[in-house]
């Protein structure tokens, strides 16, 4: 297992990360892939893909040519061919792993909503278990900051079978069939932020969520929805539809509200135990705190910072 050496100031911060609860700023260089194994992938860059290797378990990423799955749009009821979000382009933009592949989306209307939507191929979500993370790159890059309603699961059986989650709400609060997750340490400042949530926290009968899952079954329409909850909607001039397309083309003259993703995907977090950090190293344990820098005699379930002579190890009990 891979080992974490933090340093004083690298602890304080990860401390402070952590005690901010599920939405914490990207680290440099992106999500470190040997912290977790069995990846279940909806979303994420191609390079991503490749560097996941035999830790990726089921690869249900998004199809460029759209031909097994497609990132969906919704359009307007009263005109076909008018999107109600649109795909803002951004130059020398980076994700937050240091390439430029990612979703940009403004709404056009106030249910502006895009959807990983099934066409020839299901999606397989069935090697997710209660051990998972939801791990979602998430960035507002809009003129006015908005809350986001992220849906997870069939969207068919949403309601009773999967997670409906909103960020910019606080955690457990209600807003109809969403439960807030937080929010955006500095709203819309254009930096990428990682959701993650356990799904042992979204299950926990005793907890903020209380959500149940059975993905056994294959999905064949959308897997997961974000929809921009009251928004500032963009204004743009529109044309078309060219030749071969069945839409508009836009070009935006005031952007309200507006959102990035570069990644979705399921993960199980691959840590090393204080057992295994005493056997390892044969090391004294010189002091252990919990992830808002608070010391403790004992580590019960969930992270803590151990310190030894070497240094700092982040460790999962």
């Amino acid at each position: 297992m891979r080992k974490l050496l933090l340093t004083a100031s690298a602890l304080m911060a990860c401390s402070a990360a952590f005690a901010q609860g599920y939405i914490t700023a990207a680290p440099e260089g992106g999500f470190d892939l040997n912290s977790g194994k069995d990846y279940v992938v909806l979303y994420a860059p191609e390079e991503i893909i490749s560097a996941m290797g035999s830790k990726m378990i089921s690869n249900n990423n998004l199809d460029p040519n759209s031909v097994d799955n497609t990132l969906e749009y919704w359009v307007t009821d009263w005109d076909k061919k008018d999107l109600t979000l649109y795909n803002v382009p951004e130059e020398g933009v980076m994700n937050s792993f240091g390439n430029d592949e990612h979703i940009n989306a403004t709404p056009l209307y106030a249910w502006g909503t895009g959807v990983f939507m099934s066409k020839a191929k299901a999606y397989d979500l069935s090697k997710v278990t209660d051990e998972h993370h939801i791990h979602i790159g998430i960035r507002d890059f809009g003129s006015t900051p908005s809350k986001y309603q992220l849906s997870i699961g069939s969207q068919s059986t949403i309601k009773n079978n999967g997670f409906q989650v909103q960020v910019n709400l606080g955690v457990g609060a209600a807003q109809g069939d969403f439960v807030g997750i937080g929010s955006l340490p500095n709203a819309n400042d254009g930096k990428w932020y990682y959701i993650d949530l356990p799904i042992k926290d979204l299950i926990d009968e005793n907890g903020d969520f209380g959500f149940v899952y059975d993905f056994s079954k294959p999905i064949t329409d959308g897997v997961f929805t974000f929809t921009f909850k009251d928004p500032t909607c963009s204004t743009a001039t529109k044309s078309g539809p060219a030749p071969g397309e069945t839409v508009y083309s836009y070009d935006i003259t005031k952007l309200g509200s507006a959102v990035s993703f570069d990644h979705v995907f399921f993960y199980v977090p691959q840590t090393q135990g204080i057992e295994d950090i005493t056997e390892a190293d044969d090391q004294t344990i010189e002091a252990i705190y919990d992830l808002s820098g608070r010391r403790v005699n004992e580590m019960t379930k969930g992270f803590y910072i151990v310190k030894t002579a070497a240094g700092a190890k982040k460790v999962l009990k």
